[in-house]
């Protein structure tokens, strides 16, 4: 009986790699695939070199920052927001040729305490996700925590779309590397707006969960401000250098690129504001978790371990799967539980609500 059962589970190992692989696989087509229709103008070597000098005197703080005006109204318009709306909406400091996708979209989920007396987890989905579903699954499963939830629309997806488009999300990373990093600025100064707004409002206690280019999104604000107390990061694209010139998910972006000259040594000056991996969080070693893929080759094991060395990072957990599945979501909100399990007692938020 102990051979059958070893067997069995070598059998299911076994199909759930070749599955991981498959999914993988058919994402990855499907994404190269979308970027074919991205065309890069005649000059956009020099357009880019342009644009790579104009901010290469700038610090992260600079690159990243809102106008004060702007955030002083957004950020009190937040505030004043939260307890009157279950969605908020407010226009981006950074706008794009997209009407759509200029607008911030928060959906809001309270705790029974409210906003003021109980932490927060904003939730900032992955690129290609379709359904906004699994992620409000889990906010509920954080409400019952006493948790307040919020979940982020990033840019072309979503409500932030056109409404005839079923897939537009691959415009946020494509092969003109302008729009992909000023769509990432955007995401970036869009969630650090809302944050604001949360402190504003007397959150006392902002944690943020992303996965694939989500966990982008929120390793970069966190290496620029201290608003952010806990980070859940799974499968994060934290090496922008390695996902758009190494892995596969880059192919049909560095085939336009190297079609018009441009190499990797054209892009790195750029990199010290677009990787949080050449950066470093402002929170403890202690407060960010992170969780990857076996098999990832976009966010690959060998990426992590070095970010968590230099991250000094305490928890790094990996399993056999890909970059693209859907399991590690909920492993990565039990293994929150684990690591942080005063954080996610009832009892504790309880008492800190007295308190207060």
């Amino acid at each position: 009986m102990a051979y059958l059962s070893i067997g069995i589970q070598l059998i299911n190992l076994t199909l759930r790699t070749l599955f991981s692989h498959l999914s993988d696989a058919l994402s990855i087509f499907l994404f190269n695939c979308l970027q074919k229709p991205h065309s890069l103008p005649n000059d956009f070597s020099i357009q880019l070199e342009q644009y790579i000098k104009s901010w290469e005197k700038s610090s992260l703080e600079d690159y990243y920052s809102p106008d004060p005006g702007y955030e002083k109204k957004i950020s009190a318009y937040i505030a004043s927001s939260l307890n009157c709306y279950n969605q908020i909406v407010f226009p981006s400091f950074i706008r794009g040729p997209d009407r759509y996708s200029n607008y911030a979209i928060f959906d809001l989920f309270p705790s029974k305490l409210g906003w003021d007396r109980s932490p927060t987890m904003i939730i900032v989905h992955g690129l290609l996700s379709l359904s906004l579903k699994g992620y409000v699954k889990w906010i509920k499963w954080l409400n019952q925590k006493g948790w307040n939830g919020a979940i982020m629309h990033l840019p072309y997806h979503f409500q932030r779309k056109a409404p005839f488009l079923t897939l537009s999300s691959s415009t946020c990373v494509q092969p003109n590397l302008l729009y992909t990093m000023e769509i990432l600025r955007q995401s970036v100064i869009d969630l650090y707006i809302f944050t604001k707004g949360l402190s504003l409002a007397g959150s006392p206690h902002i944690a943020a969960w992303g996965i694939s280019y989500g966990a982008w999104t929120i390793s970069q604000l966190s290496c620029i401000h201290e608003i952010l107390q806990k980070l859940i990061l799974v499968e994060p694209l934290l090496h922008l250098d390695h996902v758009i010139w190494h892995s596969p998910i880059g192919k049909e972006i560095r085939k336009k690129l190297t079609q018009q000259g441009i190499t990797p040594l054209n892009t790195s000056p750029h990199l010290r504001l677009a990787c949080p991996s050449l950066s470093k969080p402002k929170l403890e070693g202690n407060n960010i978790l992170i969780v990857g893929g076996l098999f990832d080759k976009i966010s690959p094991p060998w990426i992590l371990e070095k970010i968590k060395e230099k991250w000094e990072t305490k928890h790094l957990y990996l399993f056999p799967v890909g970059h693209l599945n859907y399991t590690l979501t909920s492993k990565s909100f039990k293994l929150a539980l684990k690591c942080w399990k005063d954080d996610f007692s009832l009892s504790p938020l309880l008492t800190r609500a007295k308190k207060s």
